[in-house]
C-alpha cells in the first residue's frame, strides 16, 4: 500500500462518504491494529488497511473514524469507530494511534 494517497484513491473516498452525509476532515493511509485485554501490549495486524478517515456523518450528527478501502478490490468502508463523548485517542508514537474498543484496543499505524 502506498504511502500517500493518489487523486484516484481520493475520489474513491469522496465515493464512499459521500460529501451530501459527510465533512471529511482528515484523510491518511493506515493500517489496523488490535490488542486483546489479555495482552494489551501485543498488537495483532487486521489485515486490513485503507484510507483512514475522520469524518462528520452530518445526517446523525456524530463523528466517525472510518477505515475507506483503496485497493482494486474497492470493498468501500471495511471498518468504522464512532468517535462517542468519553472517546479517548492516545498519540503512543508518531506514527501510532490507540483507542479502546468494547472488547479489545485499536491502534491506527500511519
Amino acid at each position: 500500500m502506498p504511502s500517500i494517497l493518489t487523486d484516484d484513491d481520493k475520489q474513491i473516498v469522496k465515493r464512499t462518504v459521500p460529501k451530501a452525509s459527510n465533512k471529511i476532515h482528515a484523510v491518511a493511509v493506515a493500517k489496523l491494529y488490535i490488542a486483546h485485554p489479555s495482552n494489551r501490549s501485543q498488537w495483532t495486524y487486521t489485515g486490513l488497511q485503507g484510507a483512514a478517515v475522520l469524518a462528520n456523518d452530518l445526517v446523525g450528527n456524530t463523528f466517525w473514524i472510518k477505515l475507506v478501502d483503496v485497493s482494486p478490490s474497492n470493498r468501500g468502508v471495511l471498518w468504522d469507530q464512532e468517535i462517542y463523548d468519553t472517546f479517548q485517542y492516545n498519540q503512543d508514537r508518531t506514527y501510532f494511534h490507540s483507542f479502546e474498543l468494547e472488547e479489545c484496543l485499536a491502534g491506527l499505524s500511519f
